[in-house]
């Protein structure tokens, strides 16, 4: 209705264009920030890369002894996982040790972890003593 066809019609003019003459620049049908952009397969990348003792258990243990200790946990790209929840599971008994060792060390703990990307995983671990020179399990007296 009031498009160039219908002013040509009343007046007979052409219509001219205002102003410099520019060319429209091409755009791609969709920009990069709709795409979807393919994320790394987070059930495989997940999981506890480094742990690291803010606080060392005494070195006078023994298995009747209470103690705590601080552990710090990193994911594989070095982030810091956060332990939402520990529950202690047990002690690792003679049954349970490599090669029939009596060594009375070792501690098993579940833990609710908490990504860096949001992912929760529920996760056991084992804390074991080990001497820092030798770097062998160390043996902890029983009563």
């Amino acid at each position: 209705m009031f498009g160039l066809h219908h002013q040509e019609a009343a007046g007979g003019l052409h219509a001219q264009p205002r102003g410099p003459v520019t060319s429209l620049k091409e755009e791609p049908l969709t920009r990069a920030w709709m795409t979807p952009t393919s994320l790394v397969d987070n059930t495989n990348s997940v999981g506890v890369g480094r742990a690291h003792f803010e606080k060392q258990p005494p070195s006078n243990l023994r298995k009747s002894n209470f103690f705590h200790f601080v552990v710090a946990l990193y994911d594989r790209a070095g982030q810091p996982v956060e332990i939402e929840r520990t529950a202690f599971i047990g002690f690792i008994e003679k049954d349970q040790e490599a090669e029939g060792q009596k060594t009375n060390n070792g501690i098993q703990y579940r833990l609710q972890l908490l990504y860096a990307n949001g992912i929760r995983q529920e996760q056991d671990i084992f804390v074991r003593l080990i001497d820092s020179v030798t770097k062998q399990l160390r043996q902890v007296e029983a009563l």
